[in-house]
């Protein structure tokens, strides 16, 4: 069953000139509900509030708003997507002497699963690069729908894509991780791309466990050369890559070790 809310009401309905709707003038978080709760909640509102200071919103207030999540999340397993947006506005792009903003959030339940090996692809779509927004998890996902419309095979469950500037940035909707020698190795995003929550959970646990961590540009060449690869989600945790092209892996040790970390932190779709 899914369900809306529009700035606390029950509803599924938006003035037409919401910025959101106009300029995609907002951002948005999807949150992992499992075991009736909204998981790594804490990051996703760091991020959320790092989006209000770099787009010039003004911060919700964080305390009610992660109350007001968790009594949503009234289900075992499901997700919370949230829509903030700077709210209606005149035409034109100059920001609004005043606005109210639209925050809105629905839920849907779904059903337990496991992360196995995937098969991915690359796209022809690239990420625009833009650091005003890198990072960020802005509306406006063009260049990603664009990238996912590139396939319909049921046996290919992702696609990397890289930006304007010819780097490695990630999936679609995943970021990459890979595995050279004793390094952990993904992309940085100052220029383009999303910091995905289970990206900052996954360097965190790795830092722990004494791996060594290279965040840095890469080109696209570096997947080929990987011993392991793998990408992560803040619904589907680690999934390791078994093939792209002509390339094959396995799920090889560091893989192994991060998932069983994350198993341990609730992450529980690293379990299978």
């Amino acid at each position: 069953m899914e369900r809306w809310w529009i700035n606390g009401q029950p509803g599924r309905s938006i003035d037409v000139t919401d910025r959101g709707l106009t300029y995609g003038d907002g951002l948005f978080e999807t949150i992992a509900i499992r075991d009736g709760r909204p998981r790594f909640l804490a990051h996703h509102l760091d991020r959320l509030s790092e989006g209000c200071d770099r787009l010039r919103m003004a911060r919700l207030d964080r305390v009610r708003l992660a109350a007001e999540i968790a009594a949503a999340a009234e289900f075992r397993h499901g997700v919370l997507k949230l829509v903030l947006t700077r709210g209606p506005g005149p035409r034109g792009y100059g920001l609004p002497a005043a606005s109210t903003p639209t925050l809105a959030w629905g839920t849907v339940a779904s059903e337990p699963w496991a992360s196995g090996p995937i098969r991915i692809r690359w796209c022809e779509t690239m990420v625009t690069a833009n650091p005003a927004t890198a990072g960020l998890k802005t509306l406006g996902r063009l260049d990603q729908v664009l990238a996912r419309a590139e396939w319909s095979q049921p046996e290919v469950s992702e696609g990397l894509m890289t930006s304007t500037e010819g780097r490695l940035i990630g999936g679609t909707a995943s970021n990459v991780f890979l595995v050279t020698g004793d390094r952990l190795l993904t992309p940085a995003l100052g220029r383009a791309g999303i910091a995905g929550v289970m990206r900052r959970v996954v360097l965190e646990a790795a830092r722990k466990a004494g791996i060594l961590v290279c965040v840095s540009d890469l080109p696209p060449s570096a997947v080929a050369g990987a011993s392991e690869i793998f990408l992560t989600n803040a619904l589907t945790g680690i999934r390791p890559v078994h093939a792209l092209g002509a390339h094959a892996w396995s799920t090889g040790p560091i893989t192994r070790l991060l998932q069983a970390r994350l198993v341990a932190a609730g992450v529980t779709e690293c379990a299978g």
